[in-house]
């Protein structure tokens, strides 16, 4: 009998080690699946939520480029089918040319235009360029380099000191009286300096830095919007991803629609770290209630295996 009382004894405590010894590890693990839940729950949730600002923010760039587009391309054609302009080419009056493109820069979106020619049987006739630009010897490849009518087309331009980058349309100018194509009207706008076209597509967007970008290489200023260094520009471009993150900043990089079609045109944009810090406080937030959760836990189980102690 006096052998017995042991026995009961030590029972109870092979017991509570036993349930010790699988319940530690047990609240640990899910003390991990609880990290590990936390984590992917949260990054899901705040890079969806930055993809869909991201997407928002292009959507809109992408309406204020089509409406920007169709303001040049109203204007240029209300030019080309202005019927005194095909007789000013039969007649070879380049002063009358120069008058009526002068009207064209005067009207609303001429101010947008950095190129404006007319050529005649192919060949360069006058203009009312941009006296920004160096653009002498570099109208005849811009002309024989856009073949296209009412198509906006990117070319390349060669000037000194440096190569410019053109957004460029063709209009036919037709005579009224046989219907046949007299010249041409070039209209469009230089990109490697464009502080205003950029400045249109980032209208009231803030927190977010643009910057245009044509086959995988940057053209033209940057606005900026937030404090941020140009490499993470570089890193976000050779990352080679449409969507991403490089140093806290989330980015997104997608072709921009021009004639209706992606285009080599591209938007990047680039966030502040604004959300990459909510995503680290609440990956804090919730770590340290998972911490709490598991010394809880612990407690509880400490204050069970004291009671049993204390009743035996």
């Amino acid at each position: 009998m006096l052998s017995a009382t042991p026995s009961n004894n030590s029972l109870p405590n092979r017991l509570l080690k036993l349930a010790v010894t699988i319940l530690l590890p047990l609240l640990l693990l899910l003390a991990m699946m609880l990290l590990i839940l936390v984590y992917r729950s949260t990054s899901t949730m705040i890079n969806d939520s930055i993809r869909y600002q991201l997407q928002e923010i292009n959507d809109r760039s992408q309406s204020r480029l089509d409406s920007y587009l169709s303001g040049l391309d109203n204007l240029l054609s209300t030019t080309v089918e202005n019927h005194e302009l095909a007789n000013i080419l039969l007649q070879d009056d380049r002063q009358a040319a120069k008058q009526l493109l002068q009207s064209t820069l005067s009207n609303s979106y001429g101010e947008y235009l950095d190129l404006l020619i007319l050529t005649r049987q192919d060949q360069y006739w006058t203009n009312m360029n941009s006296p920004l630009y160096l653009l002498e010897h570099s109208l005849k490849p811009l002309i024989s380099n856009t073949p296209y009518y009412n198509k906006w087309s990117n070319i390349e331009l060669d000037p000194s000191p440096t190569p410019l980058i053109a957004m460029i349309q063709r209009y036919p100018i037709l005579s009224d009286n046989s219907g046949q194509i007299t010249g041409s009207l070039f209209g469009g706008l230089i990109l490697n300096d464009n502080l205003t076209l950029l400045s249109l597509l980032g209208e009231e967007i803030k927190n977010t830095n643009l910057q245009l970008v044509l086959r995988g290489k940057p053209i033209g200023p940057v606005l900026v919007n937030t404090d941020v260094s140009s490499q993470v520009f570089s890193h976000a471009l050779s990352s080679q991803e449409q969507m991403g993150q490089v140093h806290g900043h989330y980015f997104s990089l997608q072709p921009l629609l021009i004639n209706g079609e992606p285009s080599e045109l591209s938007l990047l944009l680039l966030s502040d770290k604004t959300a990459f810090h909510q995503l680290q406080k609440n990956y804090f937030y919730h770590l340290l209630l998972a911490v709490v959760l598991l010394l809880i836990a612990l407690s509880v189980v400490l204050l069970y295996r004291v009671k049993v102690i204390t009743r035996y």
